[in-house]
C-alpha cells in the first residue's frame, strides 16, 4: 500500500503541475492579450466560480470517496448514488448562481460583473460529473487513470479558452471555453462502474446518505474558500482602481501555484488516510500524514524564496511590465500561500480522522481573523495590507491545525521547516545574487530547485525511508 500511496502522491502532482504549467501560458496569454482591468475581471469571476463549486467539489465528491474507499465491495451502487446526488446538488447551484449573479456584483462594487458570473455558472453542471467521476476513480485507487484525465483537462482547458479568446470573444468567450472543457474532462475521467444490485428507490436512499454524510465537508470546504479568495473580493471593494485590483489579481494567481499544486496530493491523502484508518494500519496513516505536511513545507518554503529574490522577474515574464507593481504583495501572498497548503493538507487529515468539528472549528475561526485583518489592512495600507492580512490568517491556521495533528506526526515537520528554510535562504540569496532577466528565469529556477533538494539532502532532511518511498513512487 505504501507503493501505491506514494506512486499516487508522485501522479497527483504531476497532474496537477501539467495544470499549474498550462495555466501559466494561458494566463501569459490573457494578461498580455486584455490587460489589467480586464484580467482582474476575469480572475474576480472565476474566484466567485470556485467558491459555488465548492458544493460540487467538496461535498458529494468527498462523502463518496470515503464511502468507496471503506467499502469497495459497494462501490458499483456507490457510485450510482454518488452521480444521482451530484446532479442534484449541481441544478440547485445553478439556479442559485443565476439568481445571486446581479446582488454579488453590486457588492463587489462593479455591475458589469453581473453577466460574466451567469456564463461562468454553464461550467457548473459539466465540472459537477468530472469531479464524481474523479471521486470514483480516486475511491478505488486509479491514480494513473485520474492524474492522466486531469492532465488531459487541463490541456483542452487552455485551448478552448485561448481559441475564443483569439478569436475576439474576450471574457464571454474564455467563460464559455472553461466550461467545454469540462465535458472533455469527464469524457475521459468516467469509467465503468460494474453492475450495482440496488433498485432506483434504494439509490435515492443511499444518495441521500450520502448527502447528509456529505456535510462536514461542505461546512468546511465553503470556509476555506472564502479564506482562499476573501482578499480578492475585499480588494474589488475596497480598492477604488480598477487597475490595482488587477495588479493584485495577477499577485494571487501566482500564489496559488504552491495550493494549487497540492490539491493532486490533498486527494490522494484524503483517500488513502481513509483507506488505512479502515484496514486498521493507524500507523501507516500517521506515516502518509507526516510525509504529506512535510512535502508541503518544503515546496512552499523554497517558493517564498523564489518570490523574494526574483519575484519581479517573475511576473513580467508571466504577465509583462506593466504588472510589475503586483511584486511586494506577491511575497507576502506566498506567505500565505504556505500557511494554505500546510492547512489544507492537515484539513484533509482530519476529516479522513473523523475530526470534522476540529477542522471546520480551526478554520473558522482563522478565517474570521483573517478577514478582519484584511479590511484592516487594505484601508490603511493598500494592496500590501491586504496581502499580509492574508498572510496572517493563513500561517495561524496552517500552525492551530499542525498543533492538532501533533500527536500523529510529532515535530518532524518542525524539523523540516527548520532545514527547509536554511536551504531556501541560501537558494534564495544566490538567486537575488545572480539577478536573472525574465528568460533566464527558465533556466534558473529549476537549478535552483536542483540545488535546494541537493541542501536538503545533504543536512540530513531525507531519510532512508523516505529514498525508498520515492523509489517506490517512480516504481524503482
Amino acid at each position: 500500500m505504501a507503493k501505491n500511496v506514494a506512486r499516487g502522491s508522485l501522479l497527483g502532482m504531476i497532474g496537477q503541475g501539467w495544470q499549474m504549467a498550462a495555466a501559466f501560458a494561458l494566463y501569459a496569454l490573457l494578461a498580455r492579450h486584455l490587460g489589467p482591468v480586464l484580467f482582474g475581471r476575469w480572475r474576480i469571476v472565476l474566484s466567485l466560480l470556485a467558491w459555488f463549486e465548492v458544493f460540487i467539489t467538496s461535498a458529494m465528491v468527498k462523502a463518496a470517496t470515503k464511502a468507496i474507499g471503506e467499502r469497495p465491495r459497494d462501490a458499483a451502487d456507490l457510485s450510482r448514488a454518488a452521480y444521482v446526488g451530484q446532479a442534484i446538488v449541481a441544478a440547485v447551484v445553478f439556479l442559485g448562481v443565476q439568481l445571486a449573479a446581479l446582488p454579488i456584483a453590486r457588492l463587489l462594487s462593479n455591475a458589469a460583473l453581473a453577466p460574466l458570473i451567469r456564463i461562468a455558472a454553464l461550467d457548473i453542471p459539466s465540472f459537477a460529473m468530472l469531479m464524481i467521476a474523479s471521486s470514483i476513480v480516486l475511491g478505488a485507487q486509479r491514480y494513473e487513470r485520474q492524474a492522466v484525465a486531469w492532465i488531459i483537462y487541463a490541456s483542452a482547458k487552455v485551448g478552448l479558452i485561448a481559441l475564443f479568446v483569439l478569436a475576439g470573444f474576450s471574457l464571454p468567450g474564455a467563460l464559455v471555453g472553461n466550461a467545454l472543457s469540462s465535458i472533455v474532462g469527464f469524457a475521459v475521467m468516467q469509467s465503468r462502474m460494474g453492475r450495482g444490485s440496488m433498485r432506483p428507490a434504494q439509490l435515492a436512499q443511499l444518495a441521500r446518505g450520502l448527502l447528509l454524510a456529505s456535510g462536514p465537508f461542505l461546512a468546511l470546504s465553503l470556509v476555506e474558500g472564502v479564506g482562499q479568495n476573501v482578499d480578492l473580493w475585499l480588494v474589488s471593494g475596497l480598492v477604488p482602481s480598477t487597475v490595482s485590483v488587477g495588479l493584485y489579481a495577477s499577485a494571487v494567481v501566482l500564489a496559488e501555484v504552491p495550493v494549487f499544486l497540492f490539491l493532486g496530493l490533498d486527494r490522494v491523502i484524503f483517500a488513502s488516510v481513509t483507506r488505512a484508518r479502515a484496514e486498521g494500519d493507524c500507523e501507516g496513516a500517521d506515516r502518509n500524514t507526516t510525509a504529506a505536511i512535510r512535502t508541503a513545507v518544503m515546496v512552499t518554503v523554497l517558493a517564498i524564496a523564489v518570490a523574494a529574490s526574483v519575484g519581479r522577474q517573475v511576473i513580467e515574464l508571466v504577465y509583462s511590465s506593466a504588472y510589475a507593481g503586483a511584486a511586494l504583495p506577491l511575497v507576502l501572498l506566498m506567505v500565505a500561500a504556505m500557511g494554505r497548503t500546510v492547512q489544507a493538507a492537515c484539513g484533509e487529515v482530519l476529516m479522513a480522522q473523523g475530526r470534522g468539528r476540529s477542522a471546520l472549528g480551526i478554520l473558522a475561526a482563522t478565517v474570521l481573523l483573517e478577514v478582519g485583518a484584511i479590511a484592516i489592512l487594505t484601508v490603511r495600507f493598500g494592496l500590501v495590507g491586504a496581502a499580509a492580512g492574508t498572510g496572517v490568517g493563513a500561517i495561524v491556521a496552517a500552525l492551530w491545525s499542525g498543533f492538532a495533528l501533533r500527536s500523529s506526526t510529532g515535530w518532524r515537520p518542525v524539523a523540516t521547516l527548520g532545514r527547509s528554510v536554511c536551504a531556501a535562504a541560501v537558494v534564495g540569496g544566490g538567486l537575488a545574487l545572480l539577478a536573472p532577466g525574465p528568460l533566464l528565469l527558465l533556466f534558473a529556477v529549476p537549478m535552483a530547485a536542483v540545488a535546494y533538494v541537493v541542501f536538503l539532502r545533504v543536512i540530513g532532511e531525507f531519510s532512508a525511508q523516505d529514498i525508498s518511498a520515492m523509489r517506490a513512487s517512480v516504481g524503482r
